[in-house]
């Protein structure tokens, strides 16, 4: 009554069935679900907990808790993002105003006893955070080079 071709490829799975002319295409549609997986049906229980309770819930249901949930976890990685850039951001900040004040900023670590008065001397000289003067009693003398205060300023650039 007909005729496969299998036209598969890696882009997907396609078999044609060519009919012939007698052919009824209704029997042969028929039997391909009867023999095939073609169709196939299959009970099953959308068991899900819901406000840590276990229920029953319908397609709609389930739809709209998975949706739900897939919103909170986007926005929590939203913000968790957010928060990332926004802490680096202030790191930077902090960066910028030693890398514009330089001579300052190792004058005060130098005449610094210890680590604690160097931080309290940057924060009060400046106005930084305690985060801030620890990034900057932080970096490298490598990082005071041209080139790195352009990369201090393009990221900050791009974070804000």
């Amino acid at each position: 009554n007909c005729g496969f071709t299998d036209e598969s490829d890696r882009k997907g799975m396609r078999i044609v069935i060519e009919l012939k002319r007698d052919a009824n295409p209704q029997v042969v549609l028929n039997q391909l679900f009867k023999h095939t997986q073609l169709q196939d049906t299959f009970g099953i229980i959308m068991l899900a907990l819901v406000d840590n309770q276990p229920r029953i819930l319908n397609l709609k249901e389930i739809l709209f808790y998975y949706l739900e949930h897939q919103k909170d976890v986007v926005t929590r990685r939203t913000r968790y993002d957010l928060n990332k850039a926004e802490e680096r951001a202030h790191i930077l900040e902090g960066l910028k105003i030693a890398l514009a004040n330089l001579d300052e900023v190792i004058k005060i670590i130098r005449g610094s006893k210890d680590v604690d008065t160097a931080r309290e001397g940057l924060m009060s000289r400046f106005g930084l955070t305690e985060k801030q003067a620890q990034a900057i009693l932080d970096m490298r003398l490598q990082r005071l080079t041209a080139l790195e205060r352009e990369k201090i300023d393009e990221e900050y650039r791009e974070l804000i």
